[in-house]
């Protein structure tokens, strides 16, 4: 049989049984294979995942994801992002580039010219790290975020409308900033921030979670002091990260580091 020119330029496509193409909901495409799974085009992907073999990205492939999992051997030609690598051993072939937020995996190989970036081995890992350079890391622009533009220095006339009887009002306070508190209560507010958004807790729960937000991202540090033992308490069953923020935020008010 002769071959179309159709086929001649494209190789046929098989979609194996067991195979789930998936919408998540952040409208990211997720790929769960049954056996190996080979990506030879680059893309953006939720999760990436062979649920009975290995995953290889190939060469010259640059591929997102925020998740790659598989139980064998997660191989890197090309270049890989990911926020998770979860697999039995990530291998980094020559000259392959792979920056991973964090690793679970059992083995790593790293060829010669390979290059891997952040290799973290869990969020706690990742969150301690982040905490030693909290300043620092709420500092940084988001990637893709517009700046504000400069505001113009107002005109003359607009200056002096805001003198009356030859006295100039005195200039509005500025807008707290989250990075100027102090190192443990700034690094309390990211993790109750974070116990907050999971939506997990009943009505008094969330409330005291919120009250404790606002009360540091305003820097009522008068008030956080005298009502923070009774906000915790209002939190039924808190959570690692709200039981850390309540150690920190004890920390900076009685300068005792908790033992053990």
């Amino acid at each position: 049989m002769s071959r179309s020119p159709a086929e001649n330029l494209a190789p046929t496509m098989i979609i194996p049984r067991g195979l789930r193409i998936e919408i998540d909901p952040e409208g990211q495409l997720s790929i769960h294979a049954p056996g190996n799974l080979v990506v030879q085009n680059s893309g953006k992907y939720g999760t990436l995942e062979s649920m009975g073999g290995s995953i290889r990205i190939d060469r010259g492939v640059e591929v997102e994801a925020v998740t790659v999992r598989c139980p064998d051997t997660c191989y890197v030609q090309g270049f890989l992002t990911a926020w998770k690598v979860a697999a039995r051993s990530l291998q980094l072939e020559e000259s392959a580039r792979a920056h991973v937020v964090l690793q679970e995996t059992e083995r790593l190989e790293i060829g010669r010219d390979a290059r891997l970036v952040g290799n973290f081995a869990s969020e706690k890992e990742l969150v301690g790290l982040f905490s030693r350079f909290a300043h620092q890391v709420r500092s940084i622009p988001f990637l893709f975020e517009r700046r504000a533009p400069v505001p113009e220095l107002p005109a003359a006339p607009a200056l002096e409308e805001k003198l009356v009887q030859g006295r100039q009002f005195p200039p509005s306070p500025p807008e707290p900033s989250p990075a100027e508190l102090p190192e443990p209560l700034l690094f309390a507010l990211v993790l109750l921030e974070r116990e907050s958004e999971r939506k997990i807790h009943p009505g008094a729960s969330q409330r005291a979670l919120d009250e404790l937000i606002k009360l540091l991202q305003q820097q009522d540090l008068e008030t956080l002091g005298l009502t923070y033992k009774t906000l915790f308490g209002r939190i039924a069953e808190p959570r690692e990260d709200a039981v850390r923020a309540q150690e920190l935020v004890r920390q900076h008010y009685t300068g005792e580091v908790a033992v053990g």
